[in-house]
């Protein structure tokens, strides 16, 4: 069997450091970049946040793997922008990769996230998978009469001579486009060019859509049966493919490509693992949705305060610790007491977490100082501030009112069982992280930036 698991990346210069500590405040950009821990610095950045999240779903996650390698797996794993999924998932490669193939793939390397469909996304997977056979070559090899159908499917499907070597752009040089594996990968590589450029798939094929669908999840299933038939060669049991950054391409895209094609989705004879936007969880079409996904999980934020809006003490000395990995705490760069109280106005969020530093940092060195003070949070909660308030607009699509949105926060913070409904204003608010959800209790609350906002108009 192959486990697929797309794990999302985005291939930036950073993205791939390694792991460093800020010993002065011009180190801040580079430690606190945003960017998802990575191999490279993963043993030195990762903290288990259990205790402050109050629940982890990736402990079950690999338990399930590891005891169930032969069943294809269906997974949605949502989580809120900037919780720590793209480390979770990390963490999930790391302690599968013994037994597993594991694949790490880009939704902005690979497709054009503001416009991309159903059908390129199983192009991108194809296409991954016939890279990852020429690389285990001297193992893995498929049968001439699976070359055969995929040479006469991408003939009839694209119906223009591809000359140049598009290939090399996935496996390095050296690769023969004009026969058997080379040829077919040079196709999909083509397409993959076209969509990075924006040209969708329906301008590079000449049949009708549901029957290229239909077409590509066959063809796919072809190829990944005759990997599967080959893994003992090296070794392992299945192939993992992470599929991360869902969440953070266009609401509406992923809207379609879950409400519209879950089957499709899941009707690859793999185990796949989608990251999943946290709005559409309460959505009301996500119960049919989750029907067709064996578990669909959530990774709670790291609690920093309760429903009273007290300290959770758990949570933030994970998040206190996740800052040592990348601050030097004996360089007195920033006052503990005051490090705190940037951990509560994150709420969780690591990456406002981060922001706020950085912004913190620059305007101390624009003052002429080497630390962080006072004044240098309040400016970085200001900006912050300003960034959320922008974020609460009249809403073309369904008509809402900036009015109307605050009304929501406003009822948010006052319900004290922090349980707001399920209505379209709240989806929004959830999306862009005004209102954010915490451990297995399953509460809400206003982001503490937005508590914010709301007093400053008098609001509570």
């Amino acid at each position: 069997m192959i486990v697929i698991i797309f794990f999302w990346k985005i291939i930036l210069e950073g993205a791939t450091m390694d792991a460093t500590i800020a010993t002065n405040l011009e180190e801040f950009e580079s430690t606190l970049d945003n960017y998802p821990v990575n191999e490279n610095n993963y043993t030195a950045y990762f903290v288990d946040t259990t205790k402050g999240r109050g629940e982890n779903p990736t402990d079950m996650l690999i338990r399930q793997f590891n005891y169930n390698k032969n069943k294809n797996f269906k997974i949605l794993y949502a989580g809120f922008k900037g919780c720590g999924k793209s480390t979770e998932l990390l963490r999930l490669k790391r302690e599968l990769e013994k037994d597993f193939v594991i694949d790490i793939f880009s939704v902005r390397e690979k497709l054009d996230p503001n416009n991309f469909t159903i059908s390129e996304l199983l192009i991108a997977i194809t296409a991954d998978l016939l890279v990852f056979v020429h690389k285990n070559l001297n193992s893995i090899v498929l049968s001439k009469e699976l070359l055969t159908k995929l040479e006469s499917w991408s003939e009839k499907t694209v119906k223009e001579n591809i000359t140049y070597n598009y290939a090399e752009r996935e496996t390095g040089a050296g690769v023969n486009i004009n026969l058997g594996l080379g040829k077919i990968i040079n196709f999909f590589a083509k397409l993959n060019f076209d969509f990075r450029a924006g040209r969708k798939f329906t301008e590079v094929t000449t049949i009708e859509t549901e029957k290229t669908l239909s077409d590509l999840i066959l063809h796919c299933n072809l190829i990944v049966g005759e990997i599967k038939s080959q893994l003992a060669k090296i070794k392992k049991s299945n192939i993992i493919i992470i599929i991360e950054d869902l969440e953070k391409v266009p609401l509406e895209i992923t809207e379609k490509l879950f409400f519209h094609n879950p089957r499709q989705l899941t009707s690859i004879a793999c185990s796949f693992v989608y990251t999943y936007p946290i709005s559409l969880v309460y959505n009301p079409r996500y119960n049919i949705i989750k029907q067709e996904f064996d578990y669909p999980l959530i990774l709670p934020m790291i609690k920093v305060h309760d429903k009273e809006w007290q300290d959770n003490e758990s949570g933030i000395e994970n998040i206190l610790t996740i800052l040592d990995r990348r601050i030097d705490k004996n360089r007195d760069l920033i006052p503990r007491d005051l490090l705190k109280n940037f951990i509560r106005m994150s709420g969780g969020a690591l990456r406002d977490l981060f922001l706020m530093l950085n912004l913190a940092a620059q305007n101390a060195l624009n003052l002429g100082r080497n630390s962080i003070e006072e004044r240098d949070y309040i400016y970085s909660v200001n900006k912050l501030k300003n960034d959320y308030s922008n974020s609460i607009a009249y809403n073309e699509k369904n008509g809402m009112t900036p009015q109307e949105y605050y009304d929501l926060l406003v009822k948010c913070y006052h319900d004290k069982e922090k349980k707001p409904l399920n209505d379209r204003g709240m989806l929004d608010l959830r999306y862009n992280m005004c209102v954010l959800g915490y451990n297995s209790e399953n509460w809400y609350d206003v982001h503490p930036v937005v508590k914010e906002i709301l007093k400053e108009k008098k609001m509570i």
